[in-house]
Order: structure tokens, then sequence, then C-alpha cells
């Protein structure tokens, strides 16, 4: 199951300490994106330009197994998180010719 995930820093004013410390756990999140990448879990991960976040595409087994993963990383109290189900375009190119199909076989409207 692809899953397209998307997170946004939230930036708040913090003390130096705690700015360092959420520093870390960022740093933490991107040592299991390799650990992930390694499993076979992470397709990729790219950061965005214009502003703290980015986006990963994970492929895992279940709805638990993501869970898990987005639970367990480091960031998850730093950022905004949304995540969208994904599917292969060649399933879309098969949906698309079931309903020409269906289509075709509709009943035409007279004189039309």
């Amino acid at each position: 199951m692809l899953f397209l995930v998307v997170d946004s820093v939230r930036l708040e004013f913090v003390e130096p300490d705690v700015a360092i410390a959420q520093m870390k756990m960022l740093q933490q999140t991107f040592a299991n994106y390799g650990d992930l990448k390694e499993q076979g879990k992470l397709k990729f991960a790219y950061a965005f330009a214009d502003s703290p976040g980015g986006i990963m595409v994970l492929d895992v087994a279940s709805n638990e197994e993501l869970q898990q993963i987005l639970f367990l990383l480091p960031s998850m109290p730093l950022v905004n998180r949304t995540v969208r189900p994904l599917t292969e375009m060649k399933s879309v190119d098969a949906l698309i010719a079931e309903l020409q199909s269906i289509v075709s076989a509709m009943p035409r409207k007279p004189g039309g």
C-alpha cells in the first residue's frame, strides 16, 4: 500500500535549548528515513525548497504499519501531517477503460 505523507514543520519561537532539541529530533527523523529506505518502506523523500517540511512516499503492508512508522518518527510532535493513499497509474488506466465500457453500454437519448 502506497501513501503520500506531507509534513509541515510547526514554527514557534522557543528558547534556544528547546530549538536545539527540536533540531536534533529532526536529525533523528532523517536517520530513520535511511533505515526505512533500506527496509524498502520509504520510496523517496524530498524537502520543500520554500518552507520547512517535505514529502515522502511510504510502501507499507497495512494502515497499522503506516501508523506505527509515523507515530514513532521523532518529528511527530513537531509537524502538521497529511496522509493520502496512492494508487498506481495503471490502476487508473484500467478503471477508465471499464468506465468507458459502462458508458458505451448506456442507452442513447432518442434523436441524439
